[in-house]
């Protein structure tokens, strides 16, 4: 890793592996202790992610062993804590569980630790739920990262984007 940064609304991550190295745009970013952040911009040797402590990132991850999913944001603050979006209201759940990547997406198999639950608050429209999530990766002793090669992805991608397309074909 060649610089991150903590104290920003959106944060990134350079690493110093690059389209030369088999790293490519959306791929996805842990270490050791969890879920880091997606790569976003890819040149021959580097490679800038953005990490969770950014305000455009956007995982969607499940609490573990309930299947019951939403989507992480980080809104600025504690670099420690992050929320997950949109749990129905019908989950059942309790505080300490984990949460982990859904593997809904085709940037992270599912599984790969986000953190976990401290809190529970209703959503402002109260059709769901907003769990506050103790992220598991520690930012501020960030080293060494893994960039996931998660095989089929570019295929999922394709297949994601011709189902767009043809929808929308279908509504003009």
């Amino acid at each position: 890793m060649v610089s991150n940064s903590l104290d920003k609304k959106d944060n990134f991550i350079t690493i110093d592996k690059g389209w030369a190295d088999g790293i490519k745009k959306d791929m996805g970013v842990a270490c050791g202790n969890g879920v880091v952040g997606v790569v976003y911009l890819v040149s021959r040797n580097y490679s800038v992610v953005i990490p969770v402590l950014n305000s455009h990132s956007n995982i969607s991850c499940m609490i573990k062993g309930r299947g019951y999913f939403g989507y992480l944001h980080w809104n600025g603050g504690d670099p420690g804590i992050a929320y997950v979006d949109d749990v129905p209201r019908h989950a059942r759940f309790k505080l300490g569980m984990d949460v982990v990547t859904s593997g809904y997406s085709s940037i992270f198999p599912p599984g790969v630790l986000v953190g976990k639950i401290l809190h529970v608050f209703n959503s402002p429209n109260g059709l769901s739920y907003r769990l506050q999530i103790k992220l598991s990766t520690d930012f501020g002793k960030l080293r060494d990262v893994c960039v996931i090669d998660n095989a089929g992805m570019d295929e999922q991608l394709e297949m994601m984007r011709a189902v767009q397309d043809s929808l929308k074909v279908k509504h003009e």
